[in-house]
């Protein structure tokens, strides 16, 4: 489900700026930033990358109805909030098209801060209402932060989204990764 959320957030950003800037390609990439030896990596550069900073249980969820199984036996389900951070991996030379880019973000976010079935069609089934807001940090917690990253800052915002339910039940099959076409589907290609 966390996969689905991020997907579902970067999509619909994406669109919308593409649509503003009028561009084709993807702004915004889902990744880390750097690889493992804090070199930029290929998805990051020149775009908005969102990567989970934290993952945590939302112990006072909207309408949780109380701790403990529910009446049929099953586990209640979980709310977790995942925090996400927006930041731009900008060459030096085009910085200022970085703090364009999170400055419509920002718009975005305010202007989209729930999203439901309703106001977002191609929600995935299981969520019923996301809110997304920002998640304001110290300077020494940014600091630490990136420190724990083992990148040097760049522009960024982190954002919260709440509350997001994770129910076992719920799962009727988890889609594997395509790798690639497999031989019957190249056969029938021929």
């Amino acid at each position: 489900m966390i996969d689905q959320t991020l997907k579902l957030i970067a999509d619909r950003l994406n669109a919308h700026l593409s649509a503003l800037f009028s561009v084709s390609e993807e702004l915004v990439a889902i990744g880390p930033l750097s690889d493992a030896e804090g070199k930029p990596t290929a998805e990051s550069r020149n775009r908005l990358t969102m990567f989970v900073t934290n993952i945590a249980q939302d112990t006072v969820p909207r309408g949780s109805g109380g701790r403990g199984p529910l009446s049929n036996g099953q586990n209640r389900p979980f709310h977790i909030d995942i925090y996400f951070m927006l930041a731009s991996g900008h060459d030096p030379e085009i910085y200022g098209e970085g703090l364009k880019l999170i400055s419509a973000a920002l718009m975005y976010f305010q202007a989209n801060s729930t999203l439901t079935p309703r106001s977002a069609p191609d929600m995935p089934a299981g969520l019923s209402q996301l809110s997304i807001e920002i998640a304001n940090l110290k300077a020494e917690e940014i600091g630490q932060l990136w420190g724990n990253l083992g990148g040097r800052y760049v522009p960024s915002i982190m954002f919260k989204i709440r509350s997001v339910m994770i129910d076992a039940g719920a799962v009727t099959s988890i889609t594997p990764l395509v790798r690639g076409p497999t031989a019957s589907a190249q056969a029938g290609a021929n």
